[in-house]
């Protein structure tokens, strides 16, 4: 009798382990950045090459800082408590910033602020989901690709796409300069003469880089700077165009990993003179958001070393184009105040391998209990565990048929994810009668 109570407490602390760790991944908030702290995706470079801007977070909490290019002298500019300030671009002077400001809904805003974070304006309100920023050449206008909030929260089911808008950098009326639906566009940069702005689109197949004439207000599908060759066979990923219009750098998936599972971004360069294309870097990550220095021939990015992973952890490096020397910066960012540390490791332990493991648990012990004090039984909870799974993977196809594709291949996951620890323990149920007594 003793074994047996010890099997129905052992079978009932890892239920009540298994169910509550379930409650909790289905109810907690989804935000791995809940709770983090580290650099955020947008990074920035002064016209005199004096400062960049980023942001950052603080257990959460997402603002604007600017630091000397080593990494000193960090300073925090914005406090938007209830929002999250990210991705700043300095103006071609280098007194302003224009940043995004991302509040509870997913929604992200414009915004403009001097230098030295006085004087924030509020540029767009929340009917409009913005997405990238820059200014004209004198300053005066700021362009931004954005979609009508109602329209992103549709989702895939939303009709309308992003389009370029300007509007003054004092605030005022916005205009919208394409009607052209685009299923993404990112990337924004512009032409040394001001007239042309560059940016990505997602083809279907790879990212590729359009313009639109500020002159004739039409969009190119095939602007001159690339040639006819390149712009057809290559993936350009976040492109930047150089300051003097001759160089542009972007990521692209590195030639290792494209017959792999995951694939690993690098740092590429394109001579717009010579139609040279140069691979910059070979970090095994995933690099982002490369950014040109004005006045040095030198690229700042980032590289995520926790690629795939959530939330990314990025790292500040410079790389010297001439002598191809990198640089990793180490900012002298504000730490974590540390209050969450015991959310933020429970966060971290419940996962689906945790649930996994509590679940074939919960299947093994049953199983044996059965063995020993209900005999002809033992199969059973896998048994169900089976059922369970292959009703879950036939009502998937129903689900995406009838419901959404997205839930069905989540429902699919699901079902997979039960029948492969349903076949772990019924490896375990025969290795276990093989040897029990």
């Amino acid at each position: 009798m003793k074994r047996k109570r010890i099997f129905l407490l052992a079978i009932g602390v890892i239920f009540i382990l298994f169910l509550g760790t379930l409650l909790y991944a289905i109810l907690r908030i989804d935000d791995p950045y809940r709770y983090f702290t580290g650099l955020g995706e947008r990074i920035s470079v002064a016209p005199d090459d004096s400062k960049i801007a980023f942001s950052y977070f603080i257990d959460g909490k997402e603002s604007i800082y600017t630091a000397n290019p080593d990494g000193d002298g960090v300073k925090k500019i914005t406090n938007l408590k209830e929002q999250r300030d990210h991705s700043p671009t300095f103006s071609p002077d280098g007194k302003k910033l224009v940043f995004l400001s991302k509040d509870s809904k997913g929604i992200h805003t414009l915004h403009v602020m001097n230098q030295d974070g006085s004087e924030a304006r509020q540029l767009t309100h929340h009917g409009f989901h913005v997405t990238d920023a820059i200014f004209s050449h004198d300053g005066e206008t700021i362009f931004f690709v954005a979609v009508e909030a109602e329209e992103y929260r549709k989702g895939e089911e939303s009709r309308e796409g992003f389009d370029l808008f300007s509007v003054d950098a004092e605030g005022g009326h916005i205009q919208k300069l394409t009607d052209a639906d685009h299923f993404s566009m990112n990337n924004l940069s512009l032409s040394p003469d001001g007239q042309n702005i560059y940016y990505s689109e997602f083809d279907g197949l790879n990212e590729r880089i359009y313009s639109y004439s500020l002159e004739s207000g039409k969009v190119n599908t095939k602007p001159s700077i690339l040639p006819a060759k390149i712009a057809n066979k290559q993936s350009f990923n976040e492109p930047q165009l150089s300051p003097s219009g001759k160089q542009l750098a972007f990521t692209d998936v590195s030639r290792e990993s494209q017959e792999k599972s995951l694939f690993k971004y690098d740092l590429f360069l394109l001579n717009l003179e010579t139609k040279k294309m140069e691979r910059l870097t070979d970090l095994k990550k995933a690099v982002t958001s490369p950014v040109f220095f004005h006045k040095e021939n030198k690229i700042a990015f980032l590289e995520n070393t926790n690629w795939p992973d959530e939330p990314a952890e990025y790292q500040l490096m410079i790389l010297n184009v001439t002598t191809h020397s990198l640089e990793a910066v180490k900012l002298d960012t504000p730490q974590s105040k540390g209050g969450n540390r015991f959310i933020q490791m429970l966060n971290h332990t419940v996962n689906s391998l945790t649930l996994a493991i509590l679940y074939m648990l919960l299947l093994s012990l049953l199983s044996v209990y059965l063995h020993y004090y209900y005999p002809g039984k033992m199969y059973l909870p896998v048994t169900v565990s089976l059922a369970i799974g292959i009703l879950a993977f036939i009502s998937s196809f129903a689900v995406a048929a009838m419901v959404n594709p997205w839930y069905g291949i989540g429902l699919g996951m699901l079902a997979a994810g039960i029948l492969g620890c349903s076949f772990i323990v019924v490896l375990f149920i025969l290795i276990f009668k093989r040897f029990a007594k």
